[in-house]
C-alpha cells in the first residue's frame, strides 16, 4: 500500500454552499458524494463513480482509516 493518499471529491446538494456555508451543504438530507478520485504516492489517477452503484477498492478504505498513510486533499477544508 502506498504511503500517501490523494483524494478528491464531487458532491451533491440542493443546499447553497456559498450562502449556508460546508456544514449545512454536508448536513442535508439531499447531499451525496456522487464521484471519488483518489491516487496512491503521486500515482495514476482512479475514478470512482459512487452515483452509480461503483463501490470504494478495500485497499482505499484501508488506506483511508490506516494511520501510517497520509492523507491530502484538494479543497481539503471540504473534503
Amino acid at each position: 500500500m502506498g504511503h500517501e493518499l490523494s483524494i478528491d471529491l464531487e458532491s451533491f446538494s440542493d443546499v447553497d454552499l456559498i450562502k449556508c456555508g460546508v456544514y449545512a451543504y454536508a448536513d442535508s438530507p439531499a447531499f451525496e458524494i456522487l464521484l471519488f478520485a483518489y491516487s496512491f504516492d503521486g500515482g495514476e489517477t482512479q475514478i470512482i463513480d459512487l452515483a452509480q452503484g461503483e463501490q470504494l477498492p478495500a485497499e482505499v478504505e484501508d488506506a483511508i482509516f490506516d494511520v501510517s498513510v497520509t492523507k491530502t486533499a484538494y479543497n481539503a477544508n471540504f473534503e
